[in-house]
């Protein structure tokens, strides 16, 4: 057999390709894989892979093909994300509508025209589902579901009256860094709060084992937290895979400390919000969830102040006028006693001045005495005694006989 150039040979697939596959277009389910994104040229490179579900970690590859998104249809990739909430990237589950196309230089190369958002969206929700259900059924103990919604033990704890020694767990010198500290600081009511900065990459591959990491170190501090806040913010708002990890899930569910999140996205619900003790949209709005609950304790604190103040101001009142009840009563009391012993003093007097000797005396009476002793009794007295008998108007000597 002659040999041919193989120039030739491509031109002859090309054409096999051409006639077997001009104008048709399939939809196919693949998984992303190699992405070269060019956002600045409008076009994009990827690798479309299709894996073995059956083999051991289901990460076997069956099927691969170089895939490219040309200028006339990359809106589609803005439009994905848009409508999932999803960066697109690799590792993801896809439906494309693609056609086949052959070139001698550069191979054979799917071009991807639509992408369908729907099924995505479906394949996202379904490996969440697949993740919340391992962890109700693996760790009963964090996670739980009651009337169809998820119970953990973090969102559980209690709640200190206010918070004030927080950990956060940010981008170092990112937005939700900047929005969070800025808010907490510059509060209305002057609160001041502790923070201690626990920075790492909060997206991206590899963020779920580097938050767990952060959080392993919360603990190993030995710090009594009144409050771990994950937050996130700046670029993009579709890239939080690392909050619907199985790893921060449970981590977040079991930690022994209330978990706030606030991690910029407005479309979703990550599994670490659905499962943390407390979930906001972003970084700003944790920040003013932890001020306004401090001024809720402030508030009570001024009412039960302003009520103790009224309490003992009534308390006051009342003692006072039971005091000037009790004073008058008292003066009313002494002087109708005072009065009554007056009385009796009068008369007393009158009687001691009846019964005056001189008194007595006076009205015809008389004293016998003896050696200046008084003498009431006759059996007293003998014959040839000498007395003195004491009359109004003098003593004089007398002789018993």
């Amino acid at each position: 057999m002659s040999p041919i150039r193989l120039a030739d040979l491509a031109y002859a697939v090309e054409a096999v390709v051409e006639q077997n596959f001009a104008g048709k277009g399939f939809w196919v389910v693949a998984e992303t894989s190699d992405i070269k994104n060019y956002p600045d040229r409008n076009y994009c490179f990827l690798t479309l892979v299709d894996r073995d579900t059956g083999s051991p970690g289901g990460r076997d590859s069956v099927a691969k093909m170089e895939a490219a998104i040309w200028r006339k249809n990359y809106s589609i990739i803005r439009g994905f994300e848009q409508a999932t909430g999803v960066a697109f990237s690799r590792n993801i589950s896809v439906l494309l509508f693609v056609t086949v196309a052959f070139h001698a230089v550069y191979g054979m190369r799917l071009e991807i025209h639509q992408i369908d958002h729907s099924y995505t969206l479906g394949n996202l929700e379904r490996e969440r589902q697949a993740i919340l259900d391992m962890l109700v059924r693996d760790h009963a103990d964090f996670v739980w579901q009651e009337n169809g919604v998820y119970i953990t033990a973090n969102q559980l704890l209690p709640r200190p009256l206010a918070w004030q020694r927080l950990a956060l767990i940010a981008a170092p010198n990112s937005d939700g860094w900047r929005d969070f500290r800025h808010e907490l600081q510059h509060n209305p009511f002057g609160y001041r709060y502790q923070i201690d900065e626990y920075l790492t990459q909060v997206q991206g591959q590899g963020a779920d084992r580097a938050i767990c990491g952060q959080l392993d170190k919360i603990l190993a501090s030995g710090v009594s937290y009144d409050a771990v806040v994950m937050v996130r913010g700046g670029g993009s708002q579709l890239d939080f895979g690392s909050f619907d990890s199985l790893r921060v899930g449970l981590a977040v569910a079991m930690f022994p400390v209330p978990i706030l999140t606030g991690i910029g996205h407005e479309r979703n619900v990550s599994i670490a919000d659905m499962l943390c003790h407390q979930s906001v949209k972003t970084p700003t709005k944790a920040a003013a969830f932890l001020i306004d609950h401090n001024r809720q304790f402030e508030e009570q604190c001024l009412r039960q102040f302003a009520r103790l103040t009224e309490a003992a101001r009534e308390r006051l009142l009342g003692t006072r006028e039971n005091l000037s009840m009790q004073t008058e009563r008292f003066r009313f009391t002494t002087h109708d006693y005072l009065k009554n012993r007056h009385l009796e003093l009068a008369e007393k007097s009158v009687t001691l001045k009846h019964l005056d000797p001189a008194n007595v005396l006076r009205r015809g009476y008389a004293m016998l005495m003896r050696d200046g002793r008084i003498i009431t009794k006759t059996s007293a007295l003998a014959i040839g005694d000498r007395i003195q008998l004491r009359l109004a108007d003098g003593v004089t000597n007398a002789t018993i006989q």
